[in-house]
């Protein structure tokens, strides 16, 4: 059995007590950045002195949020370009069917569970503010209570993970320990844990240990996760296999038939839910050897021991922030300018002051003025308010600086620029998907994370015998019998067939279009081929019509299947082999010619051999007349019967000499007893 060491509830909330302060501080300065990245991209923009002085002399305040575009440029690239999971053999004695049930399976727990909600909400705090989370939990199933099933499910805020400041591994899957925390007000606390102590929480001065669990309105609940030291066992069967052989008796591991035992320092994983001051829920052990919670990390810079986390926003506040300041500047001096007024003399409006009152408010066809011989000529409007150049200026290298500083330019996101040419724009392009792929490759570390997790986790479930029902990449549907018990009919012998606990596997991650956008992307360019070679449209249409996406598509390629020449297409096997057709009756009267001229043409061959056999039998009856005739049948009997009887000795030797190899007899050179003269 595995050996842990045994502690208190005190010493546990000692520790978690200890581990949690020193994670907060160790990130406090990074957590403090990401939320003003937040606030920021949420449209608050404006420093509160700043905004605190405007509101006091009534000036404006413009706030043009051109942030969250950039966010959604590098976000909308992974809705498009989906990562999906892959399992793989280590070797080549793992089974590959097996790595397609684990494939299959994730495929459908993602599924079930709407993971790509999961991944890109991480992914999308991670552009923001530098970090998101996602985490892999275990339920029971909706219609079977008896039945858990696993599940990716989001994490909205993503300050509510504190990891082990230790871990250094982008994908924290060194850590010894986390909290998932939660801040819940007193009535929430007692209402979901009624049998709570809150004696310590229910005093005027809060404890200086639990600082940082509680407030006057609030209590910090947690769930604290941590890898406790074990030793396991192992052994060594004589396939060259590994097996955990921990939790196993002695019997059972002998049985094994080990061939070496050893055993080494491992860990388990505990969860238990706290808030500082007791232990609400657990410990309670975790089937998985993972922390089950996964970051997506935007960017991290290490600055000696320091890491500084940032995501896109981090660097596009201070052009933002330029560029409402110009903005405001120039809509507050345009505000403030005259409006473009008459110059006129009292006389000129001698009786209709009211009109002219009127006039930039009232769209009068006409405005009558008295002539004035002191002023000739009609009232006259003065320029209207002209626009700072400078201002203007400002405003486009703001707007240019924040492209700058993200990478992201007006190519990708939609608007003019100064490319002209396709090429030059694909360029511009290409060029901001470099500079944001950071993103899209974290994103993908932090799910092949995730696939490593459930590869380990899914055996501890999925324990028994059960079918479950696997996703294709075209999210086909096929379903397999897992852990099945079938005997073998040779030898009788029980075995596991698709036990998904045997055998070790890695994973990689695929990133690209999804499989719809492949299809409709192929089909176009198989249109393009047929345009350049008209001569192959008529080989390669049902392949095109099966690629394309709109009802019908799959009719049409099976017609263009059927009049494809022979020898082209490959067998269909969803189709049913095609029935001979019956021959017409025409064509049957010519097979029935066919086959009497072919019986008669057969007679005549017979006829033909008969006659030949009588001639060589007339012939030798002749020359059996004429050696009788002429004394010499006597020799050709004499040639006969010598040659017959060679004939009868050698078979009668062949058999023995080919089976039996005697020994030479000393002083004779005979060979088995048989004389030379014979």
């Amino acid at each position: 059995m595995a050996k842990t060491r045994k502690e208190s509830q005190s010493d546990i909330l000692r520790e978690a007590r200890e581990r949690f302060d020193r994670a907060r501080d160790a990130d406090r300065v990074n957590r403090e950045e990401a939320r003003d990245d937040l606030r920021f991209r949420a449209g608050e923009q404006w420093p509160e002195s700043i905004k605190a002085d405007r509101r006091n002399s009534d000036r404006p305040m413009i706030t043009i949020n051109r942030t969250p575009q950039f966010v959604r440029q590098v976000t909308g690239d992974v809705r498009l370009n989906k990562p999906g999971i892959k399992v793989r053999p280590v070797d080549d004695r793992e089974d590959p069917k097996k790595a397609e049930i684990f494939t299959g399976l994730i495929r459908n727990i993602e599924s079930v569970s709407n993971a790509h909600i999961a991944y890109t909400t991480a992914e999308d705090a991670a552009a923001t503010c530098g970090i998101g989370q996602f985490r892999i939990v275990t339920e029971f199933s909706e219609d079977d209570p008896f039945r858990l099933d696993i599940a990716i499910k989001r994490i909205q805020n993503p300050f509510a993970v504190v990891w082990d400041p230790d871990a250094t591994e982008i994908t924290k899957e060194d850590a010894k320990y986390l909290f998932f925390t939660d801040s819940m007000s007193h009535e929430a606390f007692k209402a979901k844990f009624p049998k709570a102590d809150l004696s310590s929480f229910d005093t005027d001065d809060i404890p200086e240990h639990l600082t940082s669990w509680m407030t006057n309105d609030e209590i910090v609940v947690a769930e604290y996760w941590r890898k406790v030291p074990i030793e396991k066992e192992f052994v060594l069967l004589a396939d060259g296999a590994v097996r955990d052989v921990t939790e196993l008796d002695e019997a059972d591991i002998q049985a094994m038939q080990p061939v070496d035992r050893k055993t080494m320092a491992s860990h388990k994983v505990e969860w238990m839910i706290l808030n500082g001051d007791q232990v609400l829920d657990g410990p309670e052990t975790w089937d998985g050897r993972f922390l089950p919670f996964v970051p997506v990390v935007g960017e991290e810079v290490h600055v000696g021991d320091r890491v500084v986390r940032h995501g896109l926003v981090r660097f596009l506040k201070d052009p933002n922030r330029l560029y409402n300041y110009w903005r405001t500047t120039q809509v507050e001096t345009i505000a403030l300018q005259p409006k473009a007024p008459y110059v006129l003399t009292p006389s000129q409006i001698n009786g209709h002051e009211n009109m002219w009152a009127d006039a930039n408010a009232r769209n009068y066809p006409y405005l009558i003025y008295n002539p004035d011989p002191q002023s000739p000529g009609a009232p006259k409007r003065e320029m209207p308010p002209v626009m700072s150049q400078g201002m203007t200026q400002e405003i486009a290298l703001a707007a240019d600086d924040m492209q700058a500083v993200t990478g992201i330019y007006n190519a990708q996101l939609g608007g003019r620029s100064n490319e002209t040419s396709g090429k030059a724009i694909l360029a511009r392009e290409r060029q901001g998907d470099v500079g944001t792929y950071v993103y899209a490759s974290n994103l993908a570390l932090a799910i092949q994370h995730a696939g490593r997790i459930l590869v380990d986790l899914i055996p501890h479930i999925f324990d028994t015998e059960r079918a479950v029902r696997l996703l294709g990449e075209d999210d086909s549907e096929t379903f397999e019998t897992i852990n099945q018990l079938l005997r073998d009919e040779t030898t009788g012998e029980i075995k596991v067939v698709n036990d998904l606990s045997v055998g070790k596997y890695d994973v990689t991650v695929t990133t690209g279009p999804s499989f719809n956008t492949k299809r409709m992307e192929s089909a176009s360019a198989m249109m393009q081929f047929v345009q350049a070679a008209p001569q192959t449209a008529g080989l390669v249409m049902d392949l095109i019509a099966k690629n394309m996406d709109w009802p019908g598509a799959d009719e049409f390629a099976k017609r263009f299947r059927k009049a494809l020449p022979p020898g082209i297409a490959e067998p269909n096997p969803d189709e049913p082999p095609p029935q001979p057709k019956p021959p017409s009756i025409p064509e049957q009267l010519q097979m029935m010619k066919i086959a009497a001229e072919t019986g008669k043409a057969k007679a005549m061959s017979e006829k033909m051999q008969q006659e030949t056999e009588t001639a060589k039998l007339e012939n030798l009856q002749k020359e059996l007349e004429i050696s009788a005739s002429t004394g010499g049948l006597e020799e050709m009997v004499r040639a006969a019967v010598r040659q017959t009887l060679a004939r009868v000795l050698l078979e009668g030797q062949q058999p023995e000499q080919q089976t039996v190899q005697p020994s030479p007899i000393p002083g004779n050179g005979n060979i088995g007893g048989q004389s030379s003269d014979a």
